[in-house]
């Protein structure tokens, strides 16, 4: 009887250590998917100022060159509208991710 009652309290342990690992792991994938984000974020607004500058170059005197100036402008205008999807796709991964790691949290915490 005591033998089975100590071995079901190991392998609670257990399943508290890898619920404990599991949770450290999300919490560092997190970390790092949000590093990514900012980085990402900080290319869009590089990009932004890239295509802002261009314009007023173009508009301030090189008519000759402006349909390829207007191409040019309009594939950097895609890039960054994919780059802003895919930031807003991310932070909703991380949204749920971040719901998930205080689910477990709170499914973890011992109940008083």
């Amino acid at each position: 009887m005591l033998s089975d009652f100590i071995r079901r309290l190991r392998g609670d342990q257990v399943v508290a250590n890898a619920a404990a690992e599991l949770r450290a792991e999300m919490r560092d994938e997190l970390t790092s998917m949000r590093e990514l984000l900012l980085t990402i974020n900080h290319v869009v607004v590089q990009i932004h100022e890239v295509v802002e500058t261009l314009n007023h170059d173009v508009r301030a005197g090189a008519e000759p060159v402006l349909p390829m100036f207007l191409g040019h402008a309009e594939r950097l205008r895609l890039d960054a509208d994919t780059a802003i999807g895919a930031t807003q796709v991310i932070e909703r991964q991380l949204a749920l991710l971040a719901e998930q790691v205080a689910a477990l949290d709170q499914s973890q915490s011992p109940s008083t």
